[in-house]
């Protein structure tokens, strides 16, 4: 398998670069940027259980800043991952509910099979704090 050369990916990302037939355009390298990304994996999990607000979406995950969380959540929007919608709250600030797009649930199959890799391969480390939440069950 031939991948593109990060400069081809960068010159092809945006707009160009969903058109998969484009010569020089690697879909899995693509698709590898965008979810290598920290955190992105760990918000499609959460949202995987239905939408949340920014609160409860920033316990879910656990660990990420705001500033970093709202950053990523604007590119998952642009994306076309996850959906944005704002409710009012009758005289309070304005909640922000977010959700996974269709694109954005077809991912729960990249999850389960990480998850499935993971339980196969990997061993837990006790040295790590733990990040468990959710891992009850298989995804």
């Amino acid at each position: 398998m031939t991948l593109a050369a990060p400069t081809q990916v960068a010159a092809l990302s945006g707009a160009a670069a969903t058109t998969a037939h484009q010569p020089g355009f690697c879909p899995v390298y693509r698709a590898i940027g965008v979810l290598q990304e920290k955190w992105v994996l760990h918000i499609v999990r959460a949202l995987l259980d239905g939408e949340k607000g920014f609160n409860e979406l920033a316990r879910a995950v656990g660990g990420c800043n705001s500033a970093t969380l709202t950053q990523r959540l604007e590119h998952l929007e642009t994306l076309s991952l996850i959906g944005k919608r704002t409710e009012d709250t009758h005289g309070k600030l304005a909640r922000s509910v977010y959700s996974l797009t269709p694109a954005g649930r077809e991912l729960q199959g990249v999850i389960q099979a990480i998850d499935m890799w993971a339980r196969e391969h990997l061993q837990e480390d006790d040295t790590k704090a733990d990040h468990t939440s959710g891992c009850a069950s298989a995804v």
